[in-house]
């Protein structure tokens, strides 16, 4: 590549990077205020209606899509034709599954026997149109790394649509104010978006175009299908075995380091993937660009899991009350999962920038399978939904073996190097961690004690990084220093 051309495809990278990160981070400590608030209160099993329909919705959004989302991001030349066949295809796609939601709720409310859900789904199947569309814009705005406005996008639809969720939970609506606050936000995130972007819808469609984009994402939509029956597997059997209490303790523990995950992994996947895609057809800049993300990354989220590891009980105590308890086990089950799962993100976007779609699925199916025995096994042996839980750090170890083998050859990234550019900061993060679990045995009340663990915790690893002379620390403390110069 060029080196005028690799610079300013640096500036872009820097420019998005900082863009999704402020939008990922204001909106998930918007989100995480909301959601504190609603669940003091609302009840768990409020929160078990939604979590249920959640289920079934996830396989029908990723229907929706097809891949054809990513499909629109990979291809280097995507013009209007392309993004306008891609809006009509996924809004046909909307309308046949919520038919096909809308007919099938009350066999749905029935499997669990609640009746409440019938009028859920049919209400909240309607963001299958919403949804669709977003795609597309999200598509544009991604493969033209236009990350400032997904910022304004989402930050507005995030704060209105809690005002909306918290006032219906003040009066009395229960899981209703959660379906007001969902819909309300993909809604009005999605006119933003609209309106902010140049992109405008024509009255085309190409079925070559659509078969060619379908021929890249078929593959990327068969990997997310396997990967959704995967990932909804534990909370479809916790709901069908166990309680509803159980399922909303579920949720409720998996719902923080998962927001953590989506907030800074995802965040940074989001501008890998088109990153990657401008430079494909260089594998040293693809290589460089996977390695810095997995040391940043690893250096940046294995404190921040560690750490909420550590304080679970004391942080529900404080925000959440005594009822949500039960969810501490579960969010330091799911905090040593996701930590792990940046690896898996860095060589995935990786293999998919470069074009090579037919591998993810391969390696999907090769994963999915190994999980579902994995599962199984659980499923059998386990008589408890914490034990249940347990599988997903199983599976999440075995996904990083997999995820890492096929690009030993495809950019040349080997396990030794992949394993030397997370193990010091997993170290220093472990380090950190048990000194704020032994500072949790002072006898505080939970608000100071909270206080206390997370300083420590900062202290701790900040005086770490520098006396280990740590490289990825010394990278972000440059990164900052630019962000200040750039204003």
């Amino acid at each position: 590549m060029e080196p005028q051309k690799h610079d300013g495809l640096k500036k872009s990278a820097f420019g998005g990077m900082v863009w999704k990160l402020s939008e990922r981070v204001c909106a998930r400590l918007v989100s995480l205020a909301v959601s504190i608030v609603l669940a003091r209160i609302l009840v768990p099993e409020d929160y078990s209606l939604v979590s249920i329909v959640a289920i079934f919705f996830v396989f029908c959004n990723v229907f929706i899509s097809g891949g054809l989302n990513t499909a629109l991001i990979q291809k280097k030349d995507a013009d209007a034709l392309d993004y306008s066949t891609v809006l009509w295809a996924t809004l046909a796609v909307a309308l046949v599954m919520y038919a096909g939601m809308f007919a099938c709720a009350p066999l749905i409310a029935g499997l669990y026997d609640k009746p409440q859900l019938v009028p859920v789904i049919r209400v909240m199947g309607l963001t299958f149109f919403i949804n669709a569309f977003k795609s597309v814009l999200s598509a544009y705005t991604s493969s033209h790394l236009q990350f400032r406005k997904f910022f304004f996008s989402t930050i507005i639809g995030t704060v209105i649509s809690a005002f909306i969720g918290i006032i219906m939970a003040l009066r009395g609506f229960g899981a209703w104010a959660l379906v007001a606050q969902e819909m309300s936000n993909s809604l009005i995130d999605t006119l933003v978006l609209f309106l902010t972007t140049r992109l405008r819808v024509r009255w085309e469609f190409s079925p070559k175009r659509l078969r060619g984009l379908f021929a890249y994402g078929s593959k990327n939509f068969i990997s997310s299908i396997i990967t959704v029956v995967y990932d909804q597997a534990s909370p479809l059997i916790v709901g069908l075995r166990f309680s509803a209490a159980d399922l909303a303790f579920y949720t409720k523990g998996h719902s923080f380091p998962e927001l953590i995950n989506s907030t800074l992994s995802d965040t940074m996947a989001a501008v890998l993937f088109p990153v990657m895609s401008k430079i494909q057809d260089n594998l040293d800049d693809v290589r460089g660009v996977t390695r810095r993300y997995i040391k940043t990354a690893s250096y940046a989220i294995f404190p921040v899991m560690l750490g909420l590891f550590a304080v679970s009980d004391s942080f529900l105590l404080l925000l959440l009350t005594e009822k949500w308890l039960p969810a501490a086990v579960y969010i330091r089950i799911f905090c040593i999962s996701y930590m792990f799962n940046l690896i898996n993100v860095g060589n995935i976007q990786a293999i998919r920038a470069i074009g090579r779609s037919d591998i993810v699925l391969i390696l999907e199916i090769l994963k999915k399978s190994i999980y579902f025995v994995v599962l199984a096994a659980f499923v059998f042996l386990s008589g408890r939904p914490q034990i249940l839980a347990v599988s997903s750090i199983v599976c999440t170890l075995i996904a990083v073996v997999i995820n890492t083998f096929p690009n030993r050859k495809l950019i040349g990234y080997r396990y030794r190097w992949q394993l030397a550019d997370i193990l010091p900061n997993l170290i220093l993060s472990a380090c950190m961690c048990i000194v704020v679990v032994l500072v949790g045995k002072i006898p505080l009340p939970a608000g100071p004690l909270l206080a206390v663990q997370v300083l420590t915790g900062v202290v701790v690893y900040v005086a770490l990084s520098i006396i280990t002379k740590n490289e990825s620390f010394h990278y972000l403390l440059d990164f900052g220093k630019q962000i200040v110069k750039r204003g």
